[in-house]
């Protein structure tokens, strides 16, 4: 049985591979060069992933989408990332605005139908991601909504009906983390010390601490009450 994981290297990417790999799955992991500014770490974190998860990993260029997120002024390519406060984490107004500001066009709809091509090229069945609950109430992208529609999509467009698979839909960061760590005992594997998360291009693996999505990691661990290995600036 094959799968492909679509992996930045970040938490939720990063544990939805590890639920795949328990199922039983011959994994190829890809990661997708799309202009942002931590491409290099999440190139490193996806590479060392891959190869604790024992998958082939493949990195896939979209030029033409890192000269949307230009023309979009995405703060991912631009490097103008905002930042939030913990308080202000759960609070939807506010989280839209910082997700618009780093919104990058269709890129779920893009990275999951080129995952698509490749999954039907290798005869896999299934693409793992890691859309769950917390993004999903900001980014449309991450929804269920979004999964289910892509998944009629490919009834038609792929011959074996490959099936987008997310795992973590239920799951907020905390439980995400969680999950991980539960996996990283029960397959004697450690891969979640090695995950990006951070929207910065930083020294190696290095979290800037102040980005949403350093917020949202930083946040569950202390939530679990679990010791958090990451390297933070702040």
């Amino acid at each position: 049985m094959k799968a492909i994981c679509v992996l930045s290297g970040g938490l939720d990417s990063t544990v939805a591979s590890l639920i795949a790999k328990e199922n039983g799955y011959d994994l190829t992991c890809i990661t997708f060069n799309y202009g942002q500014q931590a491409l290099k770490n999440e190139i490193r974190a996806s590479k060392k992933i891959s190869k604790i998860l024992n998958a082939e990993h493949k990195i896939i260029d979209l030029n033409f989408l890192s000269e949307m997120c230009e023309i979009s002024e995405c703060g991912l390519k631009t490097g103008d990332i905002p930042t939030i406060s913990e308080e202000n984490l759960d609070n939807k107004d506010v989280a839209e605005q910082t997700m618009k500001k780093v919104w990058v066009p269709a890129r779920n709809l893009i990275m999951f139908s080129i995952s698509s091509g490749l999954a039907e090229a290798i005869d896999a069945g299934h693409i793992y991601c890691g859309i769950n609950e917390e993004e999903a109430s900001t980014f449309p992208d991450n929804t269920m909504e979004f999964m289910d529609r892509f998944n009629k999509c490919t009834e038609y467009g792929t011959l074996n009906k490959v099936k987008l698979e997310a795992p973590l839909y239920k799951m907020n960061k905390d439980e995400i983390v969680k999950k991980g760590f539960e996996l990283e005992q029960k397959l004697g594997l450690e891969v979640l010390k090695y995950s990006y998360s951070c929207y910065h291009e930083n020294p190696e693996l290095t979290h800037c601490g102040t980005c949403e999505s350093c917020m949202r990691r930083k946040r569950a661990f202390k939530v679990l009450k679990i010791k958090d290995v990451t390297n933070y600036l702040k």
